[in-house]
């Protein structure tokens, strides 16, 4: 059904594709319930990611002047209702936490996380947490975000080093 699937992928269902052959997912990647990937153009999601409940992905661009999206011609001249799309790239290691929303054309760099409730309009850039709607880069991740550093959340769990 999809383009390609690497190894220890879990999806808790439902899950609901456009097309599905349109979508690629890497090895590791893990999804809560209700994801939606509307892959009119390539949907690309990396390695190591998480997906949490209620995510849509969606490649479609839609005219904005009625008229256009009433009817267009396609390149035979013949009046259509025609869909265009952007494909859409997930890096690695990402996390894309609940209820966001990854619009048409938009490039996710690897080691992100999208806070819950995102839109994402715009490319997010390596290493970013990215929040909002418009989602924007809030700061870029690093080692002072280890959860060594939140020995209340661990509760006597350790980090493996």
């Amino acid at each position: 059904m999809l383009k390609s699937v690497g190894k220890n992928v879990s999806i808790v269902g439902p899950i609901y594709f456009h097309y599905g052959i349109h979508t690629t997912i890497g090895d590791n990647f893990v999804a809560s319930f209700n994801l939606t990937l509307q892959d009119d153009a390539y949907i690309t999601i990396g390695n190591n990611c998480f997906v949490g409940p209620n995510v849509t992905i969606v490649a479609p661009v839609h005219p904005l002047l009625p008229n256009e999206r009433n009817q267009m011609l396609d390149r035979e001249n013949n009046k259509r209702v025609l869909c265009y799309a952007k494909p859409v790239n997930i890096g690695d290691n990402c996390w894309i936490c609940a209820n966001v929303t990854v619009c048409s054309g938009v490039h996710i760099g690897n080691n992100c996380v999208i806070g819950a409730g995102s839109v994402v309009t715009k490319d997010i850039p390596d290493n970013s947490f990215a929040a909002g709607n418009p989602c924007k880069v809030i700061k870029t991740i690093n080692e002072k975000d280890s959860m060594i550093y939140k020995q209340d959340i661990l509760d006597g769990c350790n980090v493996i080093k």
